[in-house]
């Protein structure tokens, strides 16, 4: 037990729960930067209802079977969007808590996350895009506060891990002209909602490190390593760019 209970102090390992949005690219790229093991299950376009009852389905390890025998300290759980249907006809609420109260089957202690994400870009102009993503946030957070209810001595609270939020933060930057090799958060997006692997996942990790770990993501690499090889290099100058902005919204949020 003292073994176990020391590895978890020591390190940061993590279990991720996502769709499309997530990918297998934000949690390998997380265990590349922790350099810690990180598991994931990837079902894309899957609410949390499908990721409960099709885990056997999914990208990754089966979340069902693979948590009750696995300690991990970090649960990074996401929601499909739009958020207010999925709310609506999945019961958001009910899977949240399901999969928390899973987790803490191994480690009583675990600390789980919410992946707050973000909409469709619509054509034309990309502020709709920007304000839909704050509007959003008290669904995102009532989803965190429903896990929160009535929480055993001694566990964690859920937490956001304000993607969403730095989303609006790069997209303002673009746009003002201070982000390096982007003028606009289309810059950063693959079509209208999936992120680049070079830039928009990178600044997506940075927002998970300094979320996960507490810990200012200025000055990691620009080069992530990865399992088949290191994923493509982000441009010097950007990554600063995005490490900051990311360490801001992380400070700022967990400062509300």
């Amino acid at each position: 037990m003292a073994g176990v209970l020391q590895f978890l102090i020591e390190s940061v390992s993590a279990f991720y729960i996502g769709h499309s949005l997530m990918g297998t690219t934000v949690p390998g790229m997380m265990q590349g930067l922790l350099e810690e093991p990180v598991e994931m299950q990837i079902l894309n376009g899957a609410p949390l209802e499908w990721q409960w009852k099709e885990a056997h389905h999914a990208q990754g390890v089966n979340g069902r079977k693979w948590l009750p025998g696995h300690a991990v300290e970090a649960l990074v759980i996401t929601e499909r969007v739009p958020l207010a249907p999925a709310m609506e006809y999945h019961d958001s609420l009910g899977y949240a808590a399901k999969w928390v109260e899973l987790a803490r089957q191994s480690n009583p202690r675990v600390k789980p996350y919410l992946y707050q994400t973000w909409d469709y870009i619509e054509p034309g102009s990309t502020r709709a895009w920007r304000d839909r993503i704050m509007a959003d946030l008290p669904q995102w957070q009532a989803i965190a506060d429903h896990v929160n209810r009535d929480l055993p001595e001694g566990a964690e609270p859920m937490r956001l891990v304000p993607v969403g939020l730095g989303m609006v933060r790069l997209h303002d930057a673009a746009e003002a002209g201070k982000v390096p090799g982007a003028t606009s958060i289309r810059d950063f997006f693959l079509d209208d909602i999936h992120p680049t692997e070079k830039g928009g996942c990178y600044y997506i990790a940075m927002i998970n490190y300094a979320t996960l770990t507490g810990k200012s993501p200025v000055g990691l690499t620009n080069r992530i390593p990865g399992g088949g090889g290191p994923y493509p290099q982000v441009p010097q100058e950007q990554a600063a760019v995005l490490q900051e902005l990311a360490w801001q919204v992380v400070q700022e949020f967990g400062a509300d």
